[in-house]
């Protein structure tokens, strides 16, 4: 009675955990952001925000972000979507930092993406979400409530 008790209990654990590792999607392929490839832009104000992204290999997709007031470029970031042994990484280079700051791909599902790191004094989270096929929403935070959200349309 113990025994098929015992057995009952392993196959259903067996079970909800093989349910629930097949519904999570596992953050270590860039497979779930090629949605991300392309050209973005968002206007706000007198400014332009334009992310561009480009496939180099399966490990990596590179970017670039401007900002852009009457025309001319007044900010600007180096950015990479890289898969690494320990995941996938959102890397960007800004002129203020020294050093590329990394944010792990926390959550990855076919039309929205979390990257975030905790020990970073701003930001924190950049969270990726795509409203349609040409359009898509940023959202730049501390993780809680300080921070700014830009919606973007595909150019090409």
């Amino acid at each position: 009675m113990i025994r098929a008790a015992f057995r009952t209990i392993a196959a259903f654990t067996f079970c909800v955990l093989l349910s629930n590792t097949a519904g999570a999607a596992a953050c270590d392929s860039l497979q779930v952001a090629h949605w991300l490839l392309g050209e973005w832009e968002s206007r706000d104000g007198d400014k332009t925000f334009t992310e561009t992204w480009r496939q180099l290999s399966d490990a990596t997709f590179e970017g670039k972000g401007v900002t852009l007031k009457g025309g001319k470029q007044i900010d600007g970031e180096s950015l990479r979507l890289a898969r690494m042994e320990k995941g996938v990484f959102y890397i960007s280079k800004v002129a203020h930092n020294r050093l590329p700051i990394a944010f792990e791909l926390i959550v990855c599902e076919p039309q929205r993406l979390v990257f975030e790191n905790a020990s970073h004094d701003f930001p924190k989270r950049l969270e990726y979400v795509a409203t349609s096929a040409d359009t898509m929403k940023v959202a730049v935070t501390d993780g809680k409530e300080k921070g700014f959200s830009l919606s973007f349309r595909r150019k090409r």
